[in-house]
């Protein structure tokens, strides 16, 4: 459906349209520097110094390589990023080869247009490079207001009535009635087939200049409308960069990526640490340093220091039914 490209009035100043754009979970294995709920501690060693993991599952237990078949998941999200980005990012504009009625409609019923040949001329230019026809129209303020709230929903109207395709851009002007003050509105309407060439900027661009043209004295409206075409047609065909295509892909390539890391919790150095890991209960938080490599343990999980073998300080302790030390005595 057809749908606002922007418009503009006397004293509200111009609009933007209303263009659509076309175009984690956590692992369920975890290790934290904290505790949380399901999770048992665990003690290895680094620099010398102990250090104390939670975790939800046996770290001690070498993780399945088949668990990287996982990435097969991600593949779809990966190439569609990589796509994005290497056919998107840049786009060159193709002309719309539709076929459909692409008269140009100029219907002037009240008179403020003026001469109309520059006008005329410009669309004819403008439809010969995009294939997407212009039309104007022109109506009093005291026409449309008497049954719309406002005269976006008006042009809409308009449109649908006027054209039965999606590849037109309607441009609706509005002023008072003879004798009254200059009130005047604009309005732009666009097929949807029209969205690829007539795109956000290029109308926000549109919308600019045509509202810069009305706003001066001198110039007729016909003229301001063949101004603000002229300029527009210059460069709406030329390759374009799509900074939202970028945006939307790298988006989803650092997305997945991340996501990916986590669920598949790919850590090398630190597993490789883990591997040398041993459970340690809650109470055991007694630490010492060893009188020959200065390095420091915790005390009760070792007959020799962890860092050099040395014989470590004798303690007694006291164990729980599994064996593993719950206290130290001395």
């Amino acid at each position: 459906m057809p749908h606002s490209s922007g418009g503009g009035s006397h004293g509200g100043g111009s609009h933007g349209g209303s263009h659509s754009h076309r175009g984690g979970s956590g692992s369920s294995r975890r290790v934290r520097n904290a505790p949380f709920p399901g999770a048992r501690r665990y003690l290895y060693y680094q620099d010398h110094k102990p250090v104390f993991v939670y975790a939800n599952y046996d770290v001690t237990k070498k993780k399945s390589p088949l668990r990287f078949l996982l990435l097969l998941f991600y593949v779809p999200f990966f190439v569609l990023g990589f796509i994005g980005i290497a056919f998107h990012t840049v786009e060159k504009p193709s002309r719309i080869n539709a076929d459909y009625d692409d008269k140009i409609v100029v219907s002037d019923t009240t008179g403020v247009l003026g001469d109309t040949d520059r006008m005329i001329r410009a669309m004819e230019d403008f439809r010969d490079e995009t294939g997407i026809t212009p039309s104007v129209m022109t109506v009093s303020n005291s026409y449309w207001q008497k049954n719309y709230t406002n005269l976006e929903n008006y042009a809409y109207e308009l449109y649908v009535n006027a054209f039965e395709d999606e590849c037109h851009w309607l441009i609706v002007y509005s002023s008072g009635d003879k004798g009254e003050f200059d009130d005047w509105y604009w309005e732009g309407m666009q097929g949807d087939d029209t969205d690829p060439i007539i795109t956000a900027a290029q109308a926000d661009k549109f919308t600019k200049a045509l509202q810069k043209e009305f706003l001066k004295k001198d110039t007729g409206r016909a003229d301001a409308i063949a101004a603000a075409f002229e300029e527009v047609t210059l460069g709406i065909m030329k390759s374009r960069f799509n900074g939202s295509m970028l945006a939307a892909s790298l988006f989803i390539l650092i997305f997945c990526g991340i996501h990916a890391f986590l669920m598949l919790d790919i850590h090398p150095k630190r597993d490789k640490a883990l591997q040398s890991a041993v459970l340690c209960d809650e109470d055991v938080v007694r630490q010492e340093q060893c009188d020959y490599c200065g390095g420091v343990y915790v005390v009760g999980h070792h007959l020799n220091c962890p860092h050099c073998q040395a014989p470590v300080k004798a303690h007694d302790y006291t164990v729980d039914e599994d064996g593993r030390v719950t206290g130290i005595l001395n």
